[in-house]
């Protein structure tokens, strides 16, 4: 079985991607078929010979597809523990270890604890990163998330109570930002607050939670996280301790599992 990296005109896809993105917290599913906007664009766009743009640099957006059937019950992803960044990594780090003493209460602990690692790492480690691919291939901007929306944008909600909710969330991450600060100064010497931002929102629309030697934990996971999911899902994922991996395994058809 092997899968292919396509990607894609952020105009075509941004609403399929809304709609089946974003709830890695609960579940994923492999995308057997291509989006319909990938047939008529993207799909011919890297085709072979095809000249590519200052644009498709630009572009954010990702997708993966199986190029062959996949059977009911079989693993089609698979990746290494090496590749994982877990909760415990950022409670590792001097930032996090401080975070632990002080007893903070935080807005999302879990999220919190992986974004210190990916911008502790990412400002620390640089380009000798062991996960600086991985870096590499997040998005810069993340201009689709609502906190990120200009004052232009957010006019069109004006009336609507996702302006409140969007309010709140902006300051809810501005609050753990400067409660982080306070007990760890270090945290403002690897990022600002838009940084910490993109870094929460890249947490939050990409971890998935495992189980782990025993221990509920939280993670980033490298090529899995660019798998986005139908309703109702196809595949189930899971930290297979035998293989020392993460899976994602397909579904049998009618068949939905509980994690």
């Amino acid at each position: 079985m092997q899968l292919e990296l396509r990607e894609y005109d952020v105009k075509d896809v941004c609403s399929d991607e809304e709609r089946h993105s974003g709830s890695n917290d609960k579940e994923i599913a492999e995308e057997k078929k291509e989006p319909p906007s990938s047939k008529q664009s993207s799909s011919s766009s890297l085709k072979k010979g095809h000249s590519r743009t200052d644009d498709d640099e630009d572009c954010e957006m990702r997708g993966v597809h199986a190029k062959v059937d996949i059977p009911p019950n079989q693993i089609c992803v698979s990746i290494p523990r090496k590749c994982l960044i877990t909760v415990e990594m950022g409670q590792a780090t001097e930032i996090g270890q401080a975070i632990l003493n002080s007893d903070l209460e935080l807005d999302a602990p879990k999220h919190v604890f992986l974004m210190i690692f990916l911008l502790w790492d990412r400002k620390g480690n640089g380009k000798n990163s062991f996960f600086k691919p991985y870096y590499d291939i997040l998005p810069k901007t993340l201009s689709n998330m609502p906190i990120f929306w200009s004052e232009e944008e957010l006019a069109y909600l004006e009336g609507s109570y996702l302006l409140a909710q969007i309010d709140d969330r902006n300051e809810a991450i501005e609050d753990d930002y400067h409660t982080i600060c306070n007990v760890a100064p270090q945290l403002a010497d690897i990022a600002t607050l838009d940084e910490f931002k993109w870094a929460r929102m890249c947490v939050c629309s990409r971890n998935f939670g495992l189980q782990i030697d025993g221990n509920r934990t939280s993670a980033l996971v490298p090529h899995a996280d660019m798998l986005n999911h139908y309703r109702p899902r196809e595949t189930k994922w899971t930290f297979d301790d035998y293989r020392q991996a993460f899976t994602i395994t397909r579904l049998v058809i009618g068949r939905q599992d509980e994690y």
